[in-house]
């Protein structure tokens, strides 16, 4: 009896967001942006693990690490502020690009699937952006 009363009368769950649109950038990761290819060199010629590889990921945060130890602290300050400027902003059109190619498809497929869930609307959606050579491409 009490076992059903709790059951039936539990706090309900709010139902989250899956996906979060928008990011909230850190001087870690405006420093990763901009310092990539500095960053995977150091992986593989301390580690000799090829980018992209598994193993590369265990020895990702120890490069940045030591990379950020080796930043001025002026050049800290500037990294703060940009990531700053990107949070409230938005990142520079290469960044765009970039998270265009690898979150586009999931945002679309998440709204969506959204409007039908919750309105019983379907929805048609066809996208343009600008890769990171400044070319227009486009999805349905």
């Amino acid at each position: 009896m009490y076992k059903t009363w709790l059951f039936n009368n539990k706090k309900k769950k709010e139902r989250k967001d899956m996906i979060k649109y928008g990011r909230r950038w850190t001087p870690r990761m405006v420093i990763y942006q901009q310092k990539q290819e500095e960053v995977l060199k150091r992986i593989e010629d301390e580690s000799g693990a090829k980018p992209g590889g598994h193993g590369m990921f265990k020895h990702y945060q120890a490069a940045v690490k030591r990379v950020m130890a080796e930043l001025s602290d002026d050049e800290l300050e500037k990294a703060k502020e940009t990531a700053e400027e990107w949070s409230n902003n938005f990142p520079p059109p290469k960044i765009q690009a970039q998270v265009t190619h690898k979150k586009g498809p999931a945002y679309m497929e998440h709204f969506s699937k959204e409007m039908w869930r919750q309105c019983g609307m379907r929805v048609f959606v066809m996208s343009a952006w600008k890769n990171e050579q400044g070319e227009v491409l486009f999805r349905m």
